[in-house]
């Protein structure tokens, strides 16, 4: 068990876990870690079941006090504890120790805390989704004030070392076919986009040599992460986790479940390929 008390942080910081399944129907969105491989691996760290809920944060870094003994892993991010740059992800916490942890290296870091965090549920996950209040901290980002709170015997501490993310100049991010995908001109795999910067929880957004299709447009369909739609301007949208139930664009793609995290990593100008499964 343990208790945080965050001093300082910035926007997109909340409490995930593997997200809500099961809702879809009545348009409750699936939220969660979006790179479950980094989520997984911190609460690993720290002797946590992999579900548990972490903190995840982007954009800009956090600082936290220990108002207990407790453990903690951080993936993601440079850490000081008590003004000492910490050579590993793990960390033993004493009361009064300072936490200072660096933005993310990447787009998205992660904080897994020894113990289960006390923290809102609903349909089943402690997932924060903000628009509609669900999850995590009363619904809405960690601020400041805010204290993190965990209960129960952590397990076995696993010494592993946290996944690479890649640093390749041109990445591929492999998709198979959507149900409108003959409804393409081109294919997608001929072409090199760049993500855009207005990339968020709910879509990954390309720009680059637009695709064309022959219709811009059809009867509203279900969606799910993952999903590449093509809106009229020709620029693919890849749906991530916080994305809406239903869309009405072309959808010409998935990209596939062990490429979501790689490409929720991705920084806005960087370039990918988007690689159709066994072509």
């Amino acid at each position: 068990m343990g208790k945080l008390k965050v001093i300082q942080t910035g926007p997109m910081t909340t409490v995930q876990d593997f997200g809500r399944f099961g809702y879809r129907r009545y348009g409750i969105p699936q939220s969660g870690a979006m790179d479950k491989e980094w989520m997984i691996t911190a609460n690993q760290m720290v002797g946590n079941p992999d579900h548990f809920p972490v903190v995840e944060f982007a954009i800009s870094g956090i600082k936290i006090e220990a108002l207990e003994d407790t453990s903690i892993a951080i993936l993601g991010a440079q850490v000081k504890l008590n003004d000492k740059e910490l050579s590993e992800s793990y960390a033993k916490l004493s009361q009064g120790d300072l936490i200072e942890i660096a933005p993310p290296a990447h787009v998205y870091a992660y904080i897994a805390i020894g113990g289960k965090l006390h923290t809102k549920e609903d349909f089943g996950s402690y997932s924060t989704y903000i628009r509609a209040g669900f999850g995590g901290i009363n619904g809405r980002e960690i601020g400041k004030g805010d204290l993190l709170k965990t209960s129960g015997r952590t397990g076995k501490r696993q010494d592993i070392s946290p996944p690479e993310k890649s640093l390749e100049n041109l990445v591929g991010i492999n998709i198979m076919k959507g149900p409108e995908w003959d409804l393409l001109k081109e294919l997608p795999s001929l072409i090199t986009f760049k993500v855009d910067s207005s990339s968020d929880r709910m879509s990954v957004r390309l720009t680059g040599a637009k695709l064309d299709c022959d219709y811009h447009e059809i009867a509203s369909s279900a969606v799910i992460p993952g999903i590449i739609q093509l809106p009229p301007d020709g620029q693919p949208i890849v749906l991530m986790n916080d994305c809406q139930t239903t869309g009405g664009y072309p959808r010409i793609g998935k990209v596939l479940k062990e490429d979501m995290g790689k490409l929720a990593q991705l920084k806005p100008g960087k370039e990918i390929k988007l690689v159709l499964e066994n072509s």
